[in-house]
This record gives structure tokens, C-alpha cells and sequence, in this order.
């Protein structure tokens, strides 16, 4: 398949949702009475069999899908049975792909010659594919439209998270009537709240995608990270937690005549909340409506909406400025749609197009705390020291003559060991920190 085409399945969205109000969807929830698997046994249909014919609907039951459990792990708990699908499956894509056209794979082909005595020669191999062959259902065949469905893997699918990663502080409210309240564990865990007119509304699920551009491509867009909130929390909640690049740039060192004489990591030191203050700036675009950081003066909102006024009305876009900021907006106030793009823009010009992927209740699985959720980071491709050529680069060194080129890409290991540069030569040699990734690999994640 083309790369174009499949490059352009994570740059087009859609078809979007009618607008969702996160509030309407909580109230008309409430109302809504969930069942659960005691609510099953307690169903009048049930408590009118007798215990002869309640013994008999259970060994029914169990007994097929004991039967289906003990057929697929006797399948799979031979490696001859299960290398046979494998290689069907893989011989089906294939054929798919081939069909429609895709392009021949590069490279000289190896000749493969089936072992007689190994392969499809073997009874119980025969045996399995026959009864394949005999299942009517043939709508699960691969068929030539299948291939407008499938793609190989690519480097956004893979999670650079071992396992969910705690962003915030954040803490779920529910009914604790509700089957659906997440169960708390911990001594020290608040526990759920008992519905009533004074209590808080419970919350709702947002799980939004973060999309950047293709550097080398940006017409296109590709999976960055993917982060679930809670509908009491702020728009401001979701743009801290974003693992931008652009957020942790380090700072320039300038003397007294105003020249820059190096970088460094003091943002390192100071909290969270003045460290958040020393950034550019943020907006989002929702719905038509443009959310700024709230800046007395003119925030990124008043400069957005005055750069617009300078194109034709009759061209531009019709937006307006939000009355609350992306610090006042909760989730439960907006109305989103589901598959549509959301520009933001942050630090000057570094854009990002957020996509809400789906708007739930809880589950009893769910965390009770820790929101906002990190669930999915793509991991970051660095660039490789020049020096060793073994581990990702730390610094970039300009005009170092000792070096081949400059700048020159080092990992701090290999500038240690070549030393500082002479004296008459330190002035012309600036060393540059690359982005360290701080807000991906903080606690919960897998460096």
C-alpha cells in the first residue's frame, strides 16, 4: 500500500459527532439505572425455575465455554498448530495486499521449501485445517477490500509507558450507589460520595489524542501522546500534562552586551506553578471559541482574534473569544464533538490538534485518583552520539574544532573525556543541552 495512504489515515478525521454537552450527559445518565450480574440472578424469569432447571442452564453454559477455553488453548499449546496459523495468516495478508495492488517488496526473495515431514504433511495440522474449512462462516475471510482496512505497524503505535502514567492529583467523585464507582483501595483513600442535592457532580471520562505534525511532512499528522480527565477538571489540567518538546526548551544565558553565551536547566529548580508562569503562553480552539491563559493584558486569545482580523472577513474564520480561560474552562461546561480535530497552539508557533476520542462513565476499574491519566506516549526517536555511537546524544557542541563537525551531537559521557577546550579556543565553543523529555520520564513511566 502506499505510504502516502497510510500516512494519511492518522492525518484525516472523522466523520466528527454532533456536539456533546459533557453536563447533559451526566444528567441524563443519572437517571439511568445499571444493571449488574446480581441484577441478572435476581430477574424474575430466573427465580421462577426450579433448582433442577437453574443446575441445568449452568452446566450448559460452563460446559460450552469449557469446551471453547479447551479447544483454542489445545490449538495454541502446540507450536506446530499454532506456527500453521501464523503462517496462513501471514500468506492471507499478503494475498490481500497483492491483490490490491500494493507495491513488491524490495530486495531478492527466498525461495521457501516446505518440509514435507514438519509442515501440512502432519496429520494433526491436516486435521486442524480441515475443520477451519468446514466453519460456514465466511465472513471473517480476508477479502481484496480488507487491504483499505490494514496497515503494518508503525512507530506511533508504540507505547513508550510500561504502565499508566499518574499526571495530577486529580480525584474521581461517584454515587456510591452506583455499580459502576471504582472500588478504593488504600486505608487512606477518600471514599465515594452518597448522592445527594449538596454533593458534587459525579465525573465523566474525556479521553483527548494529541496529534503533531510530521516534521518532514507537515501536511500530515501523527499520534503523539493520549491522556484521560476528569469532567471536573480544567482545559489548563490537560495542556500541563502535554509532553511537548517546545515546553522544555532550555533557557539562554546572555552577558551584559546581550549576546548569547549558552543554555541552561534553571527552570529545573523553580515549582510548578512559577514554572508554568515563565512559559509563552497557550490557546485552544474549541467549537469556534478561542481559550487563552488568562494573562492580564493581552493573552494568546486577543492576539489570536487580532491576527484574524487582518484577513477578509468573508475568508477568515467566524471565532470568538471564550469569557472564561483555559484555567476557568471545566469539561463539564463545553460541548465537544467526538473525531474532531482542536487546534492549539503554544510557545510562540508550536501547534498541536487535539482529538477527543471518547466520552464515558466510570468503570470499577478505573484508578481513583492521579488524574490527568497518561496512557499513551509515542516514544521519542533521538539522535545517536557522533563520538561512541551507542547512546543517545545529551549535547550539541558548536565550534569545537577538535570535532569533525559542528555543531556536533556528544553524549555527556564522551564530552567529558575529551575535556574543556584550550584557552584561546573556549570563546568560540559553545555547549548546547538537547530536550531531556522531563514531563515523559517523571514518576510512572519507563525510561
Amino acid at each position: 500500500m502506499s505510504v502516502d495512504i497510510t500516512r494519511g489515515y492518522d492525518s484525516f478525521f472523522g466523520p466528527p459527532s454532533e456536539p456533546i454537552s459533557v453536563r447533559k450527559f451526566l444528567d441524563y445518565t443519572a437517571s439511568i439505572a445499571f444493571s449488574s450480574a446480581s441484577d441478572a440472578l435476581n430477574h424474575a424469569g430466573w427465580q421462577n425455575l426450579s433448582k433442577d432447571e437453574r443446575a441445568s442452564v449452568e452446566a450448559e453454559c460452563s460446559g460450552c465455554i469449557a469446551e471453547l477455553k479447551s479447544a483454542v488453548e489445545e490449538v495454541w499449546d502446540n507450536p506446530m498448530l499454532s506456527a500453521h496459523l501464523y503462517r496462513t495468516h501471514a500468506a492471507a495478508v499478503n494475498a490481500v495486499h497483492s491483490q490490491a495492488g500494493g507495491s513488491a517488496s524490495k530486495g531478492r526473495k527466498r525461495k521457501h521449501f516446505p518440509d514435507p515431514e514438519t509442515a501440512e504433511a502432519q496429520p494433526e495440522v491436516r486435521a486442524l485445517q480441515e475443520k477451519l474449512d468446514a466453519i460456514s462462516l465466511r465472513c471473517w475471510g480476508l477479502n481484496q477490500e480488507s487491504a483499505f482496512f490494514m496497515r503494518a505497524p508503525k512507530h506511533s503505535d508504540f507505547n513508550a509507558l510500561k504502565h499508566v502514567k499518574k499526571s495530577g492529583h486529580g480525584m474521581l467523585i461517584c454515587n456510591q450507589s452506583s455499580p459502576r464507582c471504582p472500588r478504593l483501595a488504600g486505608a487512606g483513600a477518600t471514599p465515594p460520595l452518597a448522592p445527594s442535592e449538596s454533593s458534587p457532580r459525579p465525573d465523566a471520562f474525556v479521553t483527548l489524542t494529541v496529534h503533531n505534525r510530521v516534521p518532514w511532512i507537515h501536511s500530515q499528522l501523527t499520534r503523539f501522546s493520549q491522556h484521560v480527565l476528569l469532567s471536573s477538571q480544567t482545559l489548563a489540567d490537560f495542556v500541563r500534562v502535554i509532553p511537548c518538546d517546545s515546553s522544555e526548551i532550555p533557557n539562554e544565558t546572555v552577558d551584559s552586551h546581550g549576546n548569547v553565551v549558552g543554555y541552561t536547566y534553571e527552570s529545573e529548580e523553580q515549582d510548578e506553578e512559577t514554572a508554568a508562569g515563565t512559559e509563552e503562553g497557550y490557546l485552544l480552539l474549541i467549537e469556534g471559541a478561542a481559550y487563552g491563559d488568562g494573562r492580564p493584558g493581552s493573552d494568546y486569545a486577543d492576539k489570536f482574534l487580532s491576527y484574524l482580523q487582518r484577513s477578509p472577513e468573508e475568508k477568515g474564520p467566524q471565532i470568538t473569544k471564550s469569557s472564561t480561560s483555559l484555567s476557568q474552562a471545566s469539561f463539564a461546561s463545553l460541548s465537544l464533538r467526538i473525531n474532531q480535530p482542536y487546534w492549539m497552539l503554544h510557545q510562540g508557533n508550536c501547534e498541536h490538534f487535539v482529538v477527543v476520542d471518547q466520552i464515558r462513565l466510570s468503570h470499577p476499574l478505573d484508578p481513583p485518583s492521579g488524574y490527568p491519566l497518561t496512557v499513551h506516549v509515542t516514544p521519542t526517536l533521538g539522535d545517536i552520539c557522533k563520538a561512541c555511537a551507542k547512546v543517545p546524544a545529551a549535547l550539541t557542541v558548536v565550534g569545537d574544532i577538535r570535532l569533525g563537525e559542528s555543531p556536533c551531537l556528544l553524549c555527556a559521557p564522551c564530552w567529558r573525556n575529551m575535556g574543556p577546550p584550550k584557552e584561546e579556543d573556549a570563546e568560540q565553543v559553545m555547549v548546547v543541552p538537547l530536550v531531556r523529555h522531563r514531563r515523559v520520564w517523571e514518576e510512572g513511566a519507563d525510561v
